[in-house]
């Protein structure tokens, strides 16, 4: 068997795939599986031992191109097709590969792209188990949503030095701290999370770690520039994997619902995500959980009407709410 797997765009979603790999693989452990998605999302998949291959898409420039691309895709002789993302183009991509079996979403307007689609669950329920639904088709059900991510050697290695050079020591409470996210109704206050940065240095004797990626460095400074009390210091902008290796030598981590805080979950690292405009359900992993969630809902999050408000879900969530989880957090930390 031949599988293709899509899934194009953000790192998060790509990471919701995992647990449909891994159940893939086990079931069919002899398959050859290649894994199609964008730039830098491939970066998570790179290391992962149930693939045979990553292709990145690059948006074609022309219809000519893009026409290309799809019988590329034909030329592969794919078995079955299973399209995780399902907006037009990776629908497109699934119909004109011409694989027999094409599994994806009852969306609208895409059923005709698949022999199989399946009904998704109106309820608001974690991610990587929603994705998990495509693989009923093929008789693959399960219930392990862990998130494979999987650090190289190197990346280890940076982190460990990374943590020498700030002066972290192995008895040392580090709490990294992920303040950023490139849409707004993501983004809780940043004068909130300097209190909270600065309430974990006073009663906990915490290291407060920043976390951010490239152009994310203005939503540190503005957090930093807010506090009372040092954090550790900036750094170079890790990658990845080394974010990923630095996620897993913290104690906690406390952020923005973003990538970030996918890669503490694939870390088993005890985080706290503050949710606005998203449905904390749809990316936190169910109860019992390391990992814990605060949103607030003003009564308009099944409809809501961003840009059209003033971000009362973000704005809803104070600062001694978040300590209070926090301290639940800690409390559990073995």
């Amino acid at each position: 068997m031949k599988f293709l797997l899509i899934q194009l765009r953000r790192i998060g979603d790509v990471l919701m795939t995992t647990p449909s790999i891994r159940l893939l693989h086990e079931s069919f452990p002899n398959a050859d599986v290649t894994f199609l998605t964008e730039s830098p999302s491939d970066q998570v998949l790179n290391e992962n031992p149930n693939l045979n291959e990553i292709l990145v898409y690059r948006k074609p420039e022309s219809i000519t191109e893009l026409l290309r691309y799809f019988m590329h895709l034909r030329s592969r002789k794919f078995d079955c097709v299973i399209d995780f993302f399902g907006n037009p183009r990776s629908a497109l991509m699934t119909r004109f590969s011409g694989a027999p079996m094409r599994i994806g979403f009852d969306f609208r307007g895409r059923s005709l792209a698949y022999t199989h689609s399946v009904k998704i669950s109106g309820e608001a329920t974690y991610s990587a188990a929603d994705k998990a639904q495509l693989l009923r088709p093929l008789g693959i059900s399960g219930s392990d949503f862990r998130l494979d991510f999987f650090p190289e050697e190197k990346d280890q290695i940076y982190a460990n030095n990374l943590f020498k050079k700030l002066g972290v020591e192995e008895k040392d409470f580090v709490v990294s701290l992920s303040p950023v996210s490139r849409q707004p109704y993501k983004v809780w206050p940043a004068e909130r999370f300097g209190q909270v940065a600065d309430w974990l240095i006073e009663k906990y004797s915490a290291k407060i770690l920043f976390l951010f990626g490239p152009g994310e460095k203005h939503f540190v400074e503005s957090v930093r520039a807010l506090m009372k009390m040092p954090a550790l210091p900036d750094y170079g902008v890790p990658t990845l994997t080394e974010t990923l290796s630095i996620l897993k030598r913290v104690d906690l981590h406390l952020g923005n619902d973003n990538g970030i805080r996918h890669f503490a979950v694939a870390a088993n690292t005890p985080s706290l995500a503050i949710f606005g405009r998203p449905w904390a359900a749809n990316w936190t992993p169910p109860k019992p959980t390391r990992h814990h969630a605060l949103e607030y809902d003003p009564g308009c999050k099944k409809k809501c009407v961003y840009p059209k408000c003033e971000l009362e879900c973000l704005k809803g969530i104070n600062v001694e709410a978040v300590k209070s989880e926090l301290e639940i957090v800690i409390n559990n930390l073995n």
